[in-house]
């Protein structure tokens, strides 16, 4: 690899990282969008890596932070963390470091779309069932935010 090459690879990964945080697999693939091999910047990333620059766990820290004041429950955040090949034991310990209270945010989602009002009938009782589900929200929190006060 050329020094010209490893110069533009390292401003590209410093300017992603001075934004926001990235996965190393977002990172990858947006060095791979500029027409760039792997073969030369998983070395670099590596060194960002080391460096502690780049961090998958303040990563998936960040986005526990972002999905909770987004009003998304933790499925949907497991399935997006998933999707930048964040292991489960990182997102586990992002989840216990953040610790959101999962029912309070999905009544407070539910309240914020629907109403302080609980549903009476069954057809609107699905349609914030489902907006839950949607959301990413467990059964039973969907049932606590249904319920409206976390009564029986």
């Amino acid at each position: 690899m050329s020094e010209s090459n490893r110069k533009i690879i390292v401003d590209a990964i410093t300017r992603m990282l001075a934004r926001r945080e990235h996965s190393m697999v977002e990172i990858t693939a947006k060095l791979s969008q500029k027409g760039y091999e792997e073969s030369e910047t998983a070395p670099i990333i590596d060194e960002f890596r080391e460096a502690n620059i780049q961090s998958d766990e303040r990563f998936a820290e960040a986005m526990v932070r972002s999905a909770v004041a987004r009003g998304r429950g933790p499925r949907r955040l497991k399935a997006d963390l998933s999707q930048h090949d964040v292991s489960d034991s990182v997102i586990s310990q992002a989840i216990k470091e953040v610790a959101p209270d999962w029912f309070e945010l999905a009544l407070r989602v539910r309240v914020k779309k629907f109403g302080p009002a609980t549903p009476d009938d069954f057809k609107d009782r699905q349609k914030q069932m489902q907006f839950l589900q949607y959301r990413g929200f467990a059964q039973e929190q969907i049932q606590y935010a249904i319920r409206g006060d976390g009564t029986e």
